[in-house]
């Protein structure tokens, strides 16, 4: 009974270490198959794209000094001319996962100078090119609304091309937690509280309920595992949208400000810090107080020991 009991619990520890690898592994997987190397789709010379002059009743130009906006909008939203929007075909192409420039300064440039890293955006978006200027930017579709393109044009090959981008496009708006849009932003931009009052920071507030039951229990190895979750969940975030960082110094030093400005800062990691600064100061104080405890054995021992010779 007692070998069998210990081999279940060797089984639920290997599954509870494993868990978190698998996390890493499918996010690095992502990474390094859809997220490293945009997928483009087209040309296509049937892209529906609206200009608009107004905007509610009111003239573009006044609104934001621009005579004329032009941005690609989704098939179903093809209706006729009115005064302020026009609709009409453009040649262009779509490439997912989009990308944008961030501007880094690496430790140890002189003069401050800064290097610009591309970063993976959104797997959820596609963004639209004008073929003849691929630098400028129509807009964008979510992946959705890119699919019911491709299948009402009646292009199923480029469909079975985007089938995993719609897996990621769901498990990125139904399960944003899991994996974020971008590996130094979230939607969250700041908030800790949602709408609802369901705090962003569920991790950071599990932390601070395991750190109190491994104190209670005096399990050491619960807290390490909290703190082996916490770098796993930071790490696959990093591997599901920019692998290429972990390959090169200056993308190391990306990763690590991204944890303090992408992953706390910006998400609102608020209790994730009051966990980890608890836990630095109880668990030095307890460390602390063993440490006198087991030099008073000693010298309580060494008392003894010399009265009794």
């Amino acid at each position: 009974m007692i070998n069998r009991y210990l081999c279940v619990k060797k089984f639920f520890i290997r599954v509870l270490l494993l868990l978190p690898i698998v996390y890493v592994g499918f996010g690095w997987y992502v990474g390094l198959n859809y997220a490293r190397k945009a997928a483009f789709f087209g040309p296509y010379p049937d892209i529906p794209v609206v200009v608009k002059t107004g905007l509610l009743g009111s003239s573009l130009e006044d609104i934001s000094g621009a005579s004329a906006l032009m941005m690609v909008v989704p098939p179903r939203d093809v209706t006729r001319d009115n005064r302020e929007s026009a609709y009409f075909m453009r040649t262009g192409y779509f490439g997912i996962p989009g990308s944008w420039k961030f501007d880094f300064a690496p430790s140890g440039t002189s003069y401050g100078l800064k290097k610009a890293f591309t970063l993976t955006g959104s797997c959820s978006r596609a963004i639209c090119h004008d073929l003849k200027n691929p630098d400028r930017n129509l807009g964008s579709l979510s992946v959705s609304d890119f699919n019911d393109f491709l299948k009402k044009t009646g292009r199923t090959g480029d469909m079975e091309r985007l089938k995993p981008y719609l897996f990621l496009a769901r498990l990125e708006e139904r399960y944003s937690w899991v994996y974020s849009e971008t590996v130094l932003l979230s939607k969250a931009m700041g908030n800790i509280f949602k709408e609802n009052l369901t705090p962003y920071d569920v991790l950071g507030l599990v932390g601070i309920g395991v750190l109190f039951i491994a104190l209670a229990t005096r399990s050491f190895f619960l807290w390490m595992y909290y703190l082996y979750w916490v770098f796993s969940y930071w790490f696959a975030r990093i591997g599901y949208h920019e692998p290429i960082l972990a390959f090169s110094n200056e993308g190391w030093q990306v990763i690590l400000w991204s944890f303090w400005h992408g992953f706390i800062l910006k998400e609102g990691r608020l209790f994730l810090v009051i966990a980890l600064g608890l836990s630095a100061i109880v668990f030095g104080i307890w460390a602390l107080l063993d440490l006198a405890l087991m030099m008073s054995k000693k010298t309580g021992s060494a008392i003894a020991f010399e009265r009794e010779y």
